[in-house]
Parts: structure tokens; C-alpha cells; sequence
């Protein structure tokens, strides 16, 4: 449930990316922008929280 969490803040902070950019208000384009960083960090933490030490999803792929 908290990695869909995760994925629903990353989805949002896109959403009010987006917006920032179809607004013509700077204060508003701004803050906007501001709610995106602010949406990706959280995400970030609870990503960090979640993450399972010596996982094999923590581990990167082999390329040989």
C-alpha cells in the first residue's frame, strides 16, 4: 500500500508539473512547481523507508 502511496505522489507531483506550465500566472505557476518538488521528495522518503536491505530489487542488474 505505502509504494502505491509512493506512485500516487509521483503521479501528482507530474500532474501539477504539467500545470505549472499552462498557467500564465508566475505566482501560481511557481507554487505549483514548488507542490511538484515538495510531492517527489515525499514519495522519495517513503520510498527510503520501504526499502528492504540486500533486496533483489536493491541489488543493480549485472551487464556482463
Amino acid at each position: 500500500m505505502h509504494l502505491e502511496l509512493a506512485q500516487y505522489l509521483r503521479h501528482l507531483s507530474v500532474r501539477c508539473s504539467c500545470l505549472s506550465r499552462d498557467i500564465s500566472d508566475l505566482r501560481i505557476s511557481n507554487e505549483l512547481v514548488a507542490i511538484s518538488v515538495e510531492l517527489v521528495e515525499r514519495a522519495e522518503t517513503i520510498e527510503a523507508l520501504l526499502k528492504v536491505p540486500n533486496s533483489p530489487l536493491d541489488e543493480a542488474p549485472d551487464d556482463s
